[in-house]
């Protein structure tokens, strides 16, 4: 019964916050599949546009409030996981509040490599992954994507997106996203779509205890 009472009153003084909900869809004309040539001979198709055939969501784009104020991140919070596998970072954009271990695994046979590239000492390294040695690193936050890569096999590529609060979300395959616990009040959203660079900003108004819509539709990216 106590238990019960605590938590009552936890929540009662929590502050109010809404959720939001959006789809990015991308309308344009979608660039022809690469060919990719992987070292054992084998050819794989790319494409840095990943457009679901349905609902024309677009996959791969992060969304990131524009929150000036730096707020703790969890400390039990669990790694946000990349992991190499079928020559491939897998998921290949991610969003990570500051604080918050960013985990690297290899799931292939071999070795690979991770490497991140940025004007911030503490988001720069370059180092080999063994097969089943996962590497955690805790990133700085940034206004830019950092690109992440294998030094082993050029085509693997991969994004970490950086802030210092937790509102941010990355676009799934249908190009939907959700941002929740959001402090109410007007807010700037900033979506970026790192494979083509593509930048857009959206405003949006967030009231307690709703969820707000936000419905973005791009016709180009590049």
């Amino acid at each position: 019964m106590l238990n019960i009472v605590i938590a009552a009153l936890l929540a009662a003084q929590a502050p109010a916050t809404g959720t939001i909900a959006g789809t990015v869809r991308y309308v344009g004309v979608v660039p022809p599949d690469e060919r990719v040539t992987l070292t054992d001979g084998q050819v794989i198709l790319h494409n840095d546009v990943v457009v679901h055939p349905k609902s024309k969501g677009l996959r791969h784009v992060a969304v990131v409030l524009d929150w000036k104020t730096k707020v703790p991140a969890d400390a039990n919070a669990k790694p946000v996981l990349i992991d190499q596998r079928d020559l491939q970072f897998l998921p290949r954009v991610v969003t990570v509040q500051e604080g918050v271990k960013v985990r690297f695994e290899n799931n292939d046979a071999f070795n690979h490599g991770v490497s991140a590239e940025s004007i911030h000492p503490e988001n720069t390294f370059n180092l080999t992954t063994p097969a089943g040695q996962p590497y955690e690193h805790k990133f700085k936050a940034q206004k830019n994507p950092i690109p992440i890569g294998c030094s082993l096999h050029r085509w693997m590529r991969a994004y970490v997106f950086v802030a210092p609060h937790p509102y941010h979300a990355v676009t799934s395959a249908d190009g939907k996203f959700m941002i929740e616990r959001v402090p109410p009040g007007k807010h700037t959203l900033l979506l970026v779509h790192p494979d083509t660079n593509y930048r857009d900003t959206i405003t949006i108004e967030v009231r307690a205890g709703m969820t707000t819509d936000a419905a973005v539709e791009w016709k180009k990216l590049k």
